[in-house]
């Protein structure tokens, strides 16, 4: 519930549907766009472009996956996600702590971090998932990095 205990507005269907576009759009664009004017290709492995593509195309997968949930129950409320400051100061903590840990001890070490404090800090309480997923992340990344 919002402040006061008052149920929050559902959103309208025109308004998920608008924001499954933009986002959608947005990782359209940087899939196809943005990352290939970025990075050069070249050497020997795969290509630079290729982690910020499937980061981007991971991302448009999950918009459009959580816009068809939220628009296949009608109406959606802001509850199923957090809300305010206080959400953008978590994930951008994280982002933060992600970053040291990155620098300091590694790419494994930062997925074995970030991935189950986001997870957390998302609202996944179930422990099972949460170390499946980490395991799933963690061994991709080490297969990758072969």
């Amino acid at each position: 519930m919002s402040e006061g205990n008052v149920p929050a507005e559902p959103r309208s269907r025109g308004s998920v549907l608008a924001e499954l576009i933009v986002l959608a759009g947005a990782a359209l664009l940087a899939f196809f766009w943005i990352i290939p004017s970025q990075v050069s290709g070249g050497g020997i492995g795969l290509d630079p472009g290729f982690l910020p593509r499937l980061c981007a195309g991971a991302i448009g997968v999950l918009v459009l996956a959580d816009g068809l949930r939220r628009l296949s129950r009608g109406v959606a409320t802001e509850e199923d996600y957090g809300s305010g400051w206080a959400a953008l100061v978590r994930i951008g903590g994280l982002a933060i702590a992600g970053a040291i840990v990155l620098k300091v001890a590694g790419l494994v070490a930062a997925a074995v971090v970030v991935v189950p404090i986001g997870m957390l800090a998302l609202g996944e309480r179930r422990p099972l998932l949460i170390v499946v997923t980490t395991a799933v992340v963690v061994g991709g990344i080490l297969l990758f990095q072969r």
